[in-house]
């Protein structure tokens, strides 16, 4: 009698996988804050020079800490950083942390102060100045460029010997005026316009050397130099035969 075996194949043995794993890379700046983060899954070539792995067995995706949310926003819509890193891992900033960033530097608030500045001393030279003639009789000049180079022009004119010049004052119509009265018009004009532009050097230096936000930002056009600043302007504006009231 046959004989009949019931052969069992025996199961085969399953593959083993090893899991593959991605590194999660972010970096910091001088002051530790978290500016970037991603996982070599989807930026394999990317460069790590001087970032910092905080994960070797990550997903594919990018997270800041391990079950997080993946590609998780590192800064605010205004692009405050949101993140620190404490030497071992990543933590939230806190809200005065935060706050702290969103306020203007000393350096940026110095520098639309000194626009401010520069454009109040420019208004104030073209708004103009008071001129006395010889004759006694007075009126007011603007110094807008088209007038200083008008005025130069009479200036040089006269000083080329012409007797007389046309010019006008503001409000009135344009008439002929003697050397003495173009001379005159001309220095007015001109201790006007320095006066102002040595305030507002005197102004900068004054912006420039504050320390603290709230110190320039309490600086206006027309306010009175600190001490030393005002006896240096008061030189410089002696030595050229005025001073600060000759406007």
């Amino acid at each position: 009698m046959d004989e009949f075996y019931n052969e069992t194949a025996a199961p085969e043995t399953e593959p083993e996988f090893e899991p593959v794993y991605n590194r999660h890379y972010i970096t910091v700046d001088a002051q530790g804050r978290v500016t970037d983060g991603w996982s070599d899954g989807p930026h394999p070539g990317r460069d790590i020079s001087g970032a910092i792995c905080i994960d070797g067995e990550g997903g594919y995706q990018f997270r800041l800490f391990p079950g997080g949310e993946e590609n998780p926003p590192l800064s605010a819509e205004d692009g405050v950083p949101l993140y620190r890193w404490d030497g071992e891992t990543a933590v939230p900033r806190t809200m005065e942390e935060i706050e702290a960033d969103r306020a203007p530097s000393l350096e940026l608030v110095q520098a639309e102060k000194l626009a401010q500045l520069s454009a109040a001393c420019n208004a104030a030279i073209v708004a103009g100045c008071g001129v006395e003639l010889p004759d006694g009789s007075v009126g007011h000049i603007s110094l807008t460029a088209e007038d200083q180079i008008n005025l130069t022009n009479a200036h040089a004119a006269v000083a080329a010997g012409a007797q007389a010049y046309p010019y006008h004052l503001d409000g009135g119509l344009c008439a002929l005026y003697p050397a003495g009265a173009i001379q005159a018009i001309a220095r007015a004009a001109t201790a006007h316009k320095l006066y102002h532009t040595t305030y507002y050097n005197h102004m900068a230096a004054w912006v420039r050397r504050c320390e603290i936000v709230e110190e320039v930002s309490a600086i206006t056009y027309g306010a009175a130099l600190p001490e030393d600043l005002e006896e240096h302007m008061e030189a410089i504006l002696g030595a050229a035969g005025g001073g600060l009231d000759a406007v």
